[in-house]
């Protein structure tokens, strides 16, 4: 046994234990630095890569959204896209009317209607003031100075892009649009008064007749003040079709003209 001071060896023993020991800590390590590495790198790369999604849902999000923003091109670039929904004008008129009928003898012809126009309006005219019509032939017959009674027929076009209402709205719709045309010269103060709509059937035609009173307050002729309106659509084998008078109040031989016209008014056989 010995007595004296004893000291540890700092040098490794051959055969013993502490290379070992050595060795696997700094393989651990080595281990430890090349693994972190690989992940770095690896993370860096799906971060950092061009074009990538940093989840699924966002990646499910871009590829749905695709569709909608080719769908979301302008009417303009596709040149594909018509309109759908048409403003009503509320007394529309073609922007020319065109004559597509011919007068047989002794008669005037429009649309799907034709008449016999009284000896009395003895001058030809297309009628100012007529809305959703075309194809029109009047007579007309003077009242004085500038002043005409009218007879016209011809056929019912309506709005396009607008679904036709029927005769009974097209005939009120024609008389109003009428009277508020600017056709009544230096007259003041009109009013439109005793309007009736009635279905009427004429020479085996279905359809409705309105009729109404425009009055003057002021009206610088001397033989009338007043003018009556009638218009009557039909519905004839040719598509619905307006015969319509404006005649002077008071004149009685434009009222039995206007009654004689109307009294001869048959479709085209």
């Amino acid at each position: 046994m010995h007595t004296g001071p004893q000291y540890t060896s700092t040098q490794p023993q051959p055969g013993g234990g502490g290379g070992r020991g050595t060795a696997l800590l700094l393989g651990g390590i080595a281990f430890a630095v090349v693994f972190l590495l690989i992940v770095s790198v690896t993370i860096g790369y799906l971060v950092l890569r061009p074009g990538s999604s940093t989840s699924a849902s966002e990646t499910s999000s871009a590829t749905s959204a695709s569709p909608a923003q080719t769908e979301s091109s302008s009417p303009e670039e596709t040149g594909t896209s018509t309109p759908t929904d048409v403003e009503a004008e509320r007394c529309w008129s073609p922007e020319r009317h065109e004559r597509t009928s011919t007068n047989p003898s002794g008669k005037l012809r429009g649309g799907g209607l034709q008449f016999i126009p009284p000896p009395v309006y003895d001058a030809r005219s297309v009628p100012i003031g007529a809305s959703f019509s075309n194809d029109l032939q009047g007579a007309q017959g003077l009242v004085e100075d500038s002043w005409y009674s009218n007879a016209f027929v011809g056929a019912v076009e309506w709005q396009p892009g607008l679904e036709y209402p029927g005769a009974e709205v097209a005939s009120s719709t024609i008389v109003n649009c009428f009277y508020s045309a600017n056709i009544w010269g230096d007259t003041k103060g009109r009013s439109l008064d005793d309007v009736v709509t009635e279905p009427v059937t004429v020479a085996g035609m279905p359809g409705y007749r309105t009729t109404g009173i425009v009055n003057f307050a002021h009206a610088p002729m001397e033989r009338t003040s007043a003018s009556e309106l009638m218009a009557v659509v039909l519905e004839t084998p040719q598509g619905p079709s307006v015969f319509m008078t404006e005649t002077a109040v008071g004149v009685e031989e434009h009222e039995d003209a206007a009654d004689e016209a109307y009294a001869s008014l048959t479709g085209i056989s």
